[in-house]
């Protein structure tokens, strides 16, 4: 009945702004936690390279690293909590989480600029992740990916609340988690430069051209991908419709 769906509409907005709330302050927990972080391990500084000490071949890790290991493991955790007590189903847990890590990572940056004024651009390298390798890259290419996140997330609730049954198959699933590995790889591409492994002194610390050459095949591929699915799923209710349907009392079809 409409005024049933309107209603279910309102509770689904309530729950993705109560969540948007959520990720908006954690955020500035996490800005906050990054700002301490540079001052105890880089002396406070954004820049390349990082500060890395190197003994008799080995790289000596500060104990706190492994903290700072098990801190993002639950920040992780957090945010997948989050979104799985938010949805009602299992696609709605999924992509809740994608609204909260994409809102939490695009404030990430925005408190960071109003704490220290940092970063100065969009194109300003960052170190995303510390463990097991560093993490980096333009700012950009993180925040393009959040953007993307919140943006599908928050259409996939928007579809399953308005009585369509989205049933990704399993190849689906693995073309976008292999092409989320192939972005993961190209933020690591460089980490035996960051790290300035001994033994070549070309390796400065400083960042090399980033490897768009892998990230944007990637990241186009993924986002291409989900709209042509997408687009499937749109053509509900004709003949042919294969991925989403309405929930209708007819058989779900993958």
């Amino acid at each position: 009945m409409p005024i049933e769906h309107d209603q279910k509409n309102r509770d689904a907005l309530t729950r993705w702004l109560t969540l948007v709330i959520f990720a908006i302050a954690f955020a500035w927990v996490e800005s906050a936690i990054v700002v301490y972080l540079r001052e105890i391990f880089f002396d406070g500084n954004f820049d390349f390279p990082l500060v890395v000490k190197w003994e008799a071949g080995q790289r000596v890790v500060s104990p706190l690293i492994r903290i700072e290991f098990f801190r993002e493991i639950a920040t992780m955790v957090m945010l997948v909590t989050v979104g799985i007590l938010a949805g009602k189903t299992k696609m709605q847990k999924f992509s809740y989480f994608l609204i909260v890590f994409g809102v939490w990572d695009i404030f990430y940056y925005i408190w960071l600029y109003v704490m220290v004024d940092w970063p100065p651009s969009i194109m300003t390298w960052d170190l995303l992740f510390y463990v097991p390798l560093p993490w980096v890259g333009p700012v950009i290419t993180p925040v393009l990916i959040a953007v993307v996140m919140v943006a599908a997330g928050s259409l996939m609730v928007y579809l399953d609340e308005n009585n369509y049954t989205i049933k990704w198959r399993w190849y689906d699933l693995a073309v976008e988690f292999g092409l989320g590995i192939l972005l993961i790889t190209a933020f690591c591409w460089d980490w035996r430069n960051i790290l300035q492994i001994p033994g070549d002194a070309a390796r400065t610390g400083v960042p090399n051209p980033f490897a768009w050459w892998l990230y944007l095949p990637a990241f186009i591929l993924a986002c291409v991908y989900f709209g042509v699915r997408l687009k499937k799923l749109s053509a509900v209710g004709r003949p042919g419709a294969s991925l989403l349907r309405p929930e209708d009392g007819g058989h779900k079809t993958a």
